[in-house]
């Protein structure tokens, strides 16, 4: 089980808790925030702002090998991310909106999924399927469903 906590009054760190030994870990020592986790296998990832308030990148910690990975890099603001086996998805204000982007963990590519000049919210993955919230209604939030080939 992962989740975002902020103890005694300090910055939001990503904890872990192990069902079968019962143990709790923190994953990120960071002194910036670091906030909505998420877990498939041995793999973690969250949105974290250690380069900066308004450049939030996508981290990776793999439980296996103890070792962290940053993911994205561009200096705009990439958060919400959903993993799934080896699949990453997040969403990303590059393009001055919110698109939906995806990166491949077995290929080291990366993928924009949506194009509309609205934005495109909170994306979760499973297997082959994302989903998330999409604002080209204007008026209301839609749910959206793409299928990875």
């Amino acid at each position: 089980i992962v989740w975002q906590g902020g103890y005694n009054g300090h910055d939001y760190d990503i904890y872990l808790y192990d069902l079968s030994t019962g143990q709790e870990k923190r994953i990120t020592p960071d002194s910036r925030d670091q906030f909505f986790p998420s877990i498939s296998g041995d793999k973690i990832v969250w949105g974290d702002r250690r380069n900066g308030y308004t450049n939030t990148d996508i981290y990776l910690y793999d439980l296996s090998t103890g070792e962290e990975k940053q993911i994205t890099t561009n200096p705009s603001d990439q958060s919400y991310p959903s993993i799934s086996g080896n699949r990453i998805v997040w969403q990303d204000s590059r393009n001055g909106n919110f698109d939906i982007y995806l990166y491949d963990l077995s290929t080291g590519e990366e993928k924009q999924i949506t194009t509309d000049p609205l934005s495109q919210l909170k994306p979760s993955i499973s297997g082959n399927k994302i989903v998330w919230m999409d604002r080209r209604d204007v008026v209301n939030y839609n749910i959206y469903m793409a299928t990875l080939n």
